[in-house]
This record gives structure tokens, sequence and C-alpha cells, in this order.
């Protein structure tokens, strides 16, 4: 394959997927609005963004199985088909419960692309380079939910919500044809039959778990004990696939140590980073009283900076390991948290941009380092599993850190303390995040 045609194929896939996150976090600033349009409440508004998030967890233990199960383009056409209806029948509504049916159709095309472009990319390109494709990817896989806040400010200071969906189904269109003219079969299609006690179980349980945090607000003995059912089911899910020959996911990687604490880490950055995007423009609409394009760009500064950092911090990684990446993320996170936690009325909007621009500096550095460190271990069939597993699990800590952080903010009487509150937990995480990664780097081989 010629690299022009290498080329073409790559950004055809990394645009789609950027797509596909841009949606999971361009309803954040459109939360308020959505909120007074359809007369709901901001949990159950939020369930627009955290039930995206969410459906892209669950999905994605499937997506293994479906990238073995049917060919390359069958694949590619099949989800991004699925992205568009999904595109095309959100605006179409005035019922939110229909709004979110078509959130939720965008979500698990989102979480099938986001494996299928990793394994796709890392077939095109060979080993030595995959810590910069990776880098890629991992700019996408963050990139993509930090500017979707800024894209929908500036949308909706022009047109309504509905417009969140037209400005992007032509788009994702044209990517379609481009696929279906240019793309090839990377892998053809295997005699894989897909377990669905796995697949059940790992949606009723997963679901439900995250399902009782939002719950726990109204009704808290119903939360618990949909909490405790949660767990049992995927105390199941877990079991079946230890003793399964072919599992849905194989849980025997977290065997590898390399694998469980990037994974780990990955985990928490990803809640950090969109539980703080998702929390920072509603303070900003709800309390400074901004407008939703105000609240959007102050976001945009370091979207754009992670967007720059990403790449650059995947081709350090491939030349010199993870310990100085990691190390400067957790510094700068720490750093970011200090005006946050202390962040009122009264506080400069540029304390606020430049507080932003250096966490998702941090974020940059650890992202792309963690996700391919997590996978240098694996040996080429496991890959598959491996980046199935990581994206699951990174999309239901950020969903899981969605509800729990605007959960927290409707305890205290006032929304600023409960802010307060819920940066004070990725302080926690980050703490936790750099105690992780210093057990890691600990061992020679890994400076």
């Amino acid at each position: 394959m010629t690299n022009s045609r290498r080329n073409l194929i790559s950004v055809i896939l990394l645009t789609t997927a950027f797509l596909a996150l841009l949606n999971q976090t361009a309803m954040i600033t459109a939360l308020p609005i959505i909120t007074d349009n359809f007369h709901i409440s901001l949990n159950l508004a939020q369930w627009l963004t955290s039930g995206y998030i969410l459906v892209i967890g669950l999905i994605t233990p499937l997506s293994a199985n479906l990238i073995d199960k049917y060919s390359s383009r069958q694949i590619f056409i099949g989800v991004v088909g699925l992205l568009l209806f999904g595109s095309l029948v959100g605006p179409l509504t005035n019922n939110f419960y229909i709004l979110l049916a078509a959130r939720l159709l965008q979500a698990v095309a989102g979480g099938i692309l986001m494996t299928f472009v990793q394994i796709s990319l890392i077939s095109l390109y060979p080993v030595e380079k995959r810590g910069a494709v990776l880098g890629m990817v991992a700019l996408v896989i963050s990139a993509g939910p930090a500017i979707g806040p800024s894209f929908s400010g500036l949308v909706m200071q022009f047109f309504s919500w509905k417009a969140l969906f037209y400005i992007v189904s032509p788009i994702i269109a044209l990517l379609l044809i481009l696929g279906i003219c240019f793309l090839p079969n990377f892998s053809e299609p295997k005699a894989v039959k897909i377990d669905m006690p796995s697949v059940m179980s790992s949606i009723i349980g997963l679901g439900s778990i995250l399902g009782s945090i939002s719950l726990f607000s109204s009704n808290v003995l119903g939360a618990a004990i949909l909490l405790i059912f949660g767990i049992l089911v995927t105390f199941y899910f877990v079991h079946r696939q230890l003793t399964l020959t072919t599992p849905l996911l194989n849980l025997r990687l977290f065997k590898k140590a390399s694998f469980t604490k990037m994974t780990l880490i990955v985990m928490l950055i990803f809640g950090i980073l969109i539980g703080t995007e998702a929390l920072l423009p509603i303070f900003l609409e709800n309390v400074n009283h901004y407008s939703s394009l105000i609240a959007g760009l102050v976001l945009l500064p370091g979207a754009i900076a992670n967007t720059i950092c990403a790449p650059i911090v995947g081709r350090y990684y491939d030349q010199h390991g993870p310990k100085v990446p990691i190390t400067i993320g957790v510094v700068l996170l720490l750093i970011s948290s200090i005006p946050l936690v202390f962040l009122t009325k009264q506080t400069n909007i540029w304390i606020v941009i430049i507080a932003y621009i250096i966490r998702l500096i941090g974020v940059s550095t650890i992202i792309p380092t963690a996700v391919t460190e997590a996978l240098s271990e694996l040996a080429p069939a496991e890959i598959s599993h491996g980046t199935a597993i990581s994206n699951t699990l990174r999309q239901i800590t950020g969903s899981a850190f969605t509800t729990l952080m605007i959960l927290i903010t409707t305890i205290p009487a006032q929304f600023v303390t409960g802010f307060h509150l819920a940066i004070w937990l990725t302080v926690i995480c980050t703490v936790l995040l750099m105690l992780i990664a210093i057990t890691y780097l600990r061992s020679p081989k890994k400076a």
C-alpha cells in the first residue's frame, strides 16, 4: 500500500472517530437550555452526555468480537451508517426520550468505532511507528470530547441545539461515501460465536451500577439495591469471561502488570477529563451567567493545547519511554486543580482558561503514553481484546465521573460548594493515579 493511500485511509478513520467523540460532549453546554426547553431536571438532562459515554462503554466489549466476525468494510459501513441515522433522527423530535434514544444510537456507533479505528491503524503501520500512531488516536480520543463543548457553544450562539445534529450529518455522510470508495479490508470475517450471556450480563451489570449513581439523589434504598444487583451481575460476567475458551473480553490480560496499571491510569485520567469538561461549562453558565458561547470558548484553548501536545508526546514515547510524560502530566494536573477548587463567581475568567489549558496539557501527556504502554507487552492476537478492555473501562469511568460529579454538586445548598467538592474528587483521583504510576515506573526498565 502506498503512503498516500495509507494516509487517506488514516484521515477517513480518524475523522470519523473524531466526529463520534465530538458528539460525546457536544451537548454539555446545551444542557441548561435543554432543561428549559424540555422542562426537565439537570440530573435527567445530563444523561444525554453520561448516557452516551455509558453506552460507548457497554458496547465496546462487543466490538472485539464484531471486528473478528465481520470484514473491515462491513464494520465501517454499518457503524458509520448507524452514526448517520442517529444524527438525522435527533433533531427531528421534540420529545426528550426520543432525543436520548438518538444519542444512544450515536453512542453505539462511537463505541465500535473507537476499537475499530485503533485496530485498523495498528494494522496499517509497522510496530516501530505504533507510539506515534496511537498518539494520533489518543489525540482524537481526548480532542474530540475536549472540543465538543466549544463547538456546541459556538453553534448555539447562532442556532438551536438541533443544529448540533444538522452540522455533523453531511460530514458523516461524506465520510461514509469516502469509506465505501477507498477503505480496503484489513481482515476477513472469522467464524466467531458471540456469547450472548456475556453480552447481556455486561450491559445489565455495568448499566445497573452506573444507573444507581444517578438514582442516589432521589431514592437511596432503590439505588443501593440496584448497585448491589449490578455488582453481582458484573461478578457473574467476570467469572464467565475467565471460564470461557473464547471470552467476549479476555480478562486474563490483567495478569500483566503493565496492562493492568496503565489501564487504571487511563481510566482515572479520562474520568478527570470528562468530569471537568462536564462541570466547568455548567458552572460558567449557571453561576457566572455566561452565554453557552463564552462557556464553550473558555474550554477551546485547552482543547487546542491538547491537540498540539498529544502527537508530540506519542513520538517522544517511541524514543524515550513513559517516565517523563507521566511525571509531567501528574504535576500539571495537580497544579491546575489549585484555582479550580477555589473557583467563585468573582474569579477572573483568564484564570479559569489558564487552569484548563494546564489541565488539558497534563491529560495529553498521560493518555497517549498510558494507552501505548498498556498494549506494549501484548501479543498481536491480544491487541483487539486489550484495546476493547481499555476503551470499555475508560468510557465507563467517564460516565461514572460525569454522573457522580454532577450528583455531588446537587448535595450542598449552593452549587459553588458542590463544584468545589467535585473538583476535590479529581484531586484525590490524581493522587491515586500518581501512586499507581510510581509503583510502575519504579522498575528500572520502565525509566
